[in-house]
Parts: structure tokens; sequence; C-alpha cells
């Protein structure tokens, strides 16, 4: 993950907050080593509050000036939600790098099945382990720029099991780590990887297996939700209303079916989302 350098160096105003801020989000070290941000919890603390405060003074500056512009009074109540602007701006950035390391940790877990599967094959021929992690930098995705980075390692004086060591303590992804201990065991121990790294496939599969078959109940429910909320609610809905309009005397203006139009499309892109959340990350 790439942070503005410039934006980095004008931060340092904010080190003194940040220093103080720097005991509440520790946990943030874990985030900042996985996303391979190579600055301070302090400095990147700093970063996220230089961030905020500028698109915050920004944002200041823009409504004053259309005040100036055409004082209409409603720019100037509008800089009421300056502090959150700035509270949710400063989060953001904050929390980037966990967003991130488990962007990345799905993409990794998305590929693994397949490498380790390729990885199998290979040591089964009596392919050396070195050889084998060459293999795997390429056709497998973020997974591929991991192995670039062992291999990098591997070819600058580190051993096998350092560069795999250093690999698992910096991945964000749990899967990852399980598979790949278990392999640097027996790396350690001068044992047989196949065994494990067999266990290993096999219990991703059938982990995998049944996520799909959770993921397949959970839908059932949903789509009884979709079908009540965005088809039969609205459809009964709006004709209960012209018939009580009806009766009552009075007509529906535009702004309800404009109403009811905004809440659908809400909605329906919120099951999307949802339904898109729950899907197991099984490559297909």
């Amino acid at each position: 993950m790439e942070i503005n350098e410039k934006s980095l160096r004008k931060a340092s105003y904010f080190y003194p907050i940040a220093n103080r801020l720097s005991k509440v989000f520790e946990n943030l070290n874990v985030y900042l080593y996985q996303a391979e941000i190579n600055v301070s919890l302090v400095e990147y603390i700093a970063y996220s509050l230089y961030g905020a405060f500028s698109l915050s003074f920004m944002f200041l500056l823009g409504m004053f000036l259309l005040y100036l512009f055409t004082k209409n009074a409603l720019f100037l109540k509008l800089l009421f939600a300056l502090p959150f602007l700035f509270l949710m701006v400063f989060y953001s950035v904050l929390y980037k790098p966990k967003v991130y390391a488990i962007r990345r940790a799905r993409k990794i877990d998305e590929e693994l099945p397949y490498a380790l599967r390729h990885m199998l094959i290979q040591i089964r021929a009596g392919i050396p382990i070195y050889q084998t992690f060459i293999s795997l930098t390429k056709d497998y995705g973020e997974l591929s720029e991991e192995f670039k980075k062992i291999v990098k390692k591997i070819n600058s004086g580190y051993s096998e099991v350092k560069a795999l060591e250093e690999s698992i303590l910096r991945s964000s992804s749990d899967k990852y780590r399980k598979a790949f201990w278990q392999i640097l065991n027996s790396l350690k121990t001068g044992t047989d990887v196949e065994k494990p790294l067999e266990n290993v496939v096999n219990e991703i599969i059938k982990e995998q297996i049944l996520a799909i078959k959770d993921y397949g109940h959970q839908l059932n429910p949903l789509t009884l939700m979709y079908m009540m909320v965005a088809i039969i609610m609205p459809s009964l809905g709006i004709t209960f209303l012209m018939i009580i309009s009806s009766f009552a005397g009075f007509s529906l203006s535009d702004g309800v079916f404009i109403g009811i139009l905004v809440f659908l499309i809400f909605f329906q892109w919120s099951f999307l989302n949802l339904i898109k959340s729950k899907r197991p990350n099984v490559k297909i």
C-alpha cells in the first residue's frame, strides 16, 4: 500500500497529537505491518490527522466562498457538519491499512487451494521446494505477489525457512498462515512436506464445500425477505394507498411514489451488497 510522501512530511505538525493518540490505536501496528507501510504508528496517525484537516479546511473554505457569492445562510449552517466530516475522514484514512489487509487476505484465500494443489503435484514429482516457490510466482494473483517476495528474499541470502516464516507473519490471511505453518514446521524438522501439505489441501477443500452449503442455506430466508420487501410490499402497499386515498378523498402526490422508488433502489443496492458479503470466498 502506497502513501503520499509529501503529505507524510507535512503531517509532522501533528506529531504531538498523534503521539498521544498512539496509545489508543496500538492495534494498528499489526495492519501497518500487513499492509507493508514502512512508517511508525505515530507517523501514520499524524498522516491521517493531516488528511482529515486538509479536507475539512477545503470544505470550510468552499462553504464560506459559496456564502459570500450567494448570501445563502444554508452554506453557513452546513459548517455544523465540519466535526463529523473531520472524524469520518480521519477514521477512513486511519483504518485504510486494515481494509487493505482484509481485501488482500480475501484475494489470497481465493487462490490458495489451487496454488497448494499445484505445490503438492510438484513436490510429489520430486521438484525442490525452491523451484516450487518459483512456479507459484505466476497465475495466482495476489498469492503470486507474496511468493515473488519469498523468492526475492531467498535470492538475497535468506534461507527458505526464514523467508517463509517472514511471509507467514506478514500475511493477513488466516488460511495462508495456517497452511504454511504446517509446511514450515516440516521444513524445520526435515520431515516430508508432502503429507502435511496433502492434509492442508483436503481440509481447505472441505471448508469450501461447507461454506458453499451454508451459503445455500442462507439464501433461502434472504430470498424470501427480498420478495417480501422489494416485490410484495410495494405492489400491495401502493394498491392499498390508492384505495385509501379514493375513500378518504385525498390524492397521492408524486413525492410518495418517488420516495417508494428511492427506498426500493436503496434496498436493492443494500441487498446486493449483503449477498456479495456473504458469498463464500471460492474461485469459480
